[in-house]
């Protein structure tokens, strides 16, 4: 007995072509793409919490695969950079080695990072700097037992012109060339230990303006009871992301606390400060996106009074 086949019919086909274009968006979304000739893989989530402060996730990822989140960028909370977390289990890679058309910065959070910076290798340790020139060849990777964890800053002095809205657009595949110095690009501060915290933020730089680039990156570390200083504006976006313990940020009329793992995203003209007022040392990183060619970098706002709003109440209709 022989058994007859139906065609398929149109409605079919157009199902497999919905599922195989969702396939492709899927990929898009999680960073994959084919760029020159070889294959940049980045699995990228974006994080769409709104408001000043969001938390990267830092559950322990499965597996043998780098996962990154997009804490803040030009799609969700940043208009100067992307913000990026990336958890890096023991023998996870991140994309083969590429350029990027802006600097890219890294600073290790906890564990250790291999870099491959032209054709040199460095291992960077806890709290280590790393900053990439723009079109530099560059690569990163955990050959530690232990799992890794940094935040990564991709930027420019000149973020609107220069950023994509399509981070994966930006990334070009390269070949390692020798790159002179290459050794002066891995920054390591001197982290102030406990008893020789002062008043004040303690700030201790991986570059700045004065050191050749055109963002500041730094570490700051309060005591209980000290922080930054007076309420005040930028004409630029200022960024923290919490190594340890808490400190509590003025943000307009709001005042939320920042944990580990946290990040703040300040931007332009938004009224803030930040202070310890727990029982233990903080430390956080500090962006200033782009730092301004020139002072004053603070312009201090005082407040006269409690917040009041002025207007005739809105009266219910009449039934």
């Amino acid at each position: 007995m022989k058994t007859r086949m139906k065609p398929l019919g149109a409605g079919v086909f157009v199902v497999v072509m919905a599922v195989a274009s969702l396939a492709i968006i899927f990929s898009a979304q999680t960073g994959a793409a084919q760029t020159g000739s070889g294959k940049l893989d980045w699995t990228l989530h974006l994080n769409e919490t709104r408001g000043p402060i969001r938390t990267a996730d830092a559950s322990a990822p499965s597996g043998k695969t780098a996962v990154s989140e997009i804490l803040g960028g030009p799609t969700n909370g940043s208009d100067n950079a992307y913000l990026i977390y990336t958890k890096m289990p023991s023998g996870a890679h991140g994309p083969a080695l590429f350029t990027l058309p802006v600097d890219d910065f890294y600073v290790v959070v906890s564990g250790k990072l291999n870099v491959q910076i032209g054709t040199d290798k460095f291992v960077a340790g806890p709290l280590t700097g790393v900053v990439i020139p723009a079109n530099t060849p560059h690569e990163v990777w955990n050959a530690d037992a232990e799992p890794e964890s940094h935040l990564e800053v991709i930027t420019s002095a000149n973020p609107s012109k220069d950023l994509s809205r399509n981070l994966m657009s930006m990334l070009k595949p390269a070949q390692p060339r020798k790159i002179e110095n290459a050794a002066k690009l891995i920054r390591e501060v001197k982290i102030p230990a406990v008893a020789d915290l002062k008043p004040g933020l303690n700030r201790v730089s991986y570059t700045n303006r004065a050191m050749g680039s055109p963002i500041t990156i730094a570490l700051d570390s309060t005591s209980p009871g000290s922080g930054g200083p007076k309420p005040h504006v930028h004409k630029f976006e200022q960024v923290y992301f919490m190594i340890t313990g808490e400190t509590t940020v003025m943000y307009g009329l709001d005042n939320p606390k920042a944990k580990k793992n946290d990040i703040v995203i300040l931007p332009t003209g938004v009224v803030h400060t930040n202070n310890n007022m727990s029982s233990a040392i903080e430390r956080h990183i500090t962006l200033l996106l782009p730092e301004p060619a020139s002072q004053p970098f603070d312009i201090e706002f005082e407040e006269k009074g409690p917040a009041t709003f002025s207007g005739t109440p809105a009266t219910a209709p009449k039934q």
